[in-house]
């Protein structure tokens, strides 16, 4: 009986998707959006490229909320992330300037300043549950008290102020997936303990969010629902999010962290020669 219960106990950790598992499906869902992202100007990349993909922020959101929970060293974790999306944004504000494609894009991903931005925020609402009370209510305000600061700033200095924002401080709405990464990110982190209620909480978040902007646009429901407004897509990774079996899997961190920024800048350099040479 007891080797009986052992295995079932071992059968339910290692059925579903391991962390490593969810990352790399996010990688895949990902690739798949960017390179319609990069190359929709030709008009052979499919729709549903950028569809499938609705689904990877979420999918990196929810396993960075793992992450941030199981983590020995949360300032080395949260060093590590802010320093790749610095990195990564001013590596995007210099293309900005200096080397934009010829109809005017440049590439603005940047999940990791958004990660950046909920760490503070997660730990925030970490010291309020201690009772920190202080702490944690500094660290949810001042993102969004320098937010407002921000868009109050004479236009005169707005380009180095942008400058830092993309670099040094992200901030609330600015960063990559707007207010709804962050709504969702804190919802996936407030009821993180809870898998089934967290899911469908986050889910409902989301469907409400993308059903209001939807209505408040005008947009009738039809097909535009699918082939335009369709960021409510994202809530088919409730599907591999209630998968997570709650192991690590293999980790590869350091191959995560390198690729992200790699094939952003490796589909960047392609698609700026594709459309130099189309034109």
């Amino acid at each position: 009986m007891k080797n009986t219960t052992a295995l079932n106990a071992q059968t339910k950790k290692t059925f579903g998707l391991s962390g490593t598992g969810i990352k790399l499906l996010a990688l895949g869902l990902m690739l798949l959006d960017h390179i319609h992202y990069f190359f929709e100007f030709t008009g052979v990349i499919p729709l549903w490229f950028s569809m499938a993909g609705r689904l990877s922020g979420w999918l990196f959101l929810f396993i960075t909320v793992e992450g941030f929970a199981h983590t020995s060293n949360r300032k080395k974790y949260f060093l590590r992330i802010w320093l790749l999306a610095v990195g990564m944004g001013a590596v995007n504000y210099a293309i900005s300037i200096f080397l934009q494609r010829g109809d005017g894009f440049h590439p603005e991903n940047n999940i990791f300043a958004t990660l950046a931005l909920l760490l503070v925020l997660w730990q925030g609402i970490d010291w309020l549950r201690q009772k920190q009370f202080v702490k944690g209510l500094v660290a949810l305000a001042i993102p969004f008290a320098l937010w407002f600061g921000f868009a109050r700033l004479p236009i005169s200095i707005m380009p180095w102020a942008y400058l830092l924002e993309q670099t040094l401080m992200p901030l609330p709405m600015m960063t990559e997936g707007g207010l709804p990464y962050l709504i969702g990110g804190i919802m996936l982190f407030l009821f993180r303990k809870r898998r089934k209620l967290q899911v469908a909480v986050w889910a409902v978040v989301l469907l409400t969010w993308n059903l209001y902007i939807g209505i408040a646009s005008g947009l009738p429901f039809g097909m535009q629902w699918i082939t335009y407004h369709f960021e409510w897509m994202g809530v088919f990774a409730a599907l591999p999010m209630l998968l997570y079996n709650g192991q690590r899997g293999r980790g590869l961190k350091q191959f995560f962290y390198a690729f992200y920024p790699l094939h952003v800048y490796v589909l960047w350099g392609l698609s700026f020669a594709v459309y130099t040479l189309m034109i």
